[in-house]
């Protein structure tokens, strides 16, 4: 009997996991979720950025 019990509890733990990514893949794509980081735009300008500021050569230390 307790063996039937964690059994059930495992698939419980699967089921609403599955459900929690469906809903939430559902949120984000309705854009009523956003998650935390830089938008690509935002990324985007950065690498230019870090382009920009690249040296090209050596320095030379006399």
């Amino acid at each position: 009997m307790l063996r039937n019990v964690g059994i059930r509890f495992i698939w419980y733990l699967i089921r609403s996991t599955i459900f929690a990514t469906f809903i939430g893949c559902v949120l984000y794509k309705a854009g009523l979720i956003s998650f935390p980081g830089i938008s690509k735009s935002q990324r985007a300008l950065n690498n230019i950025d870090r382009n920009r500021n690249r040296r090209v050569g050596r320095i030379r230390v006399t």
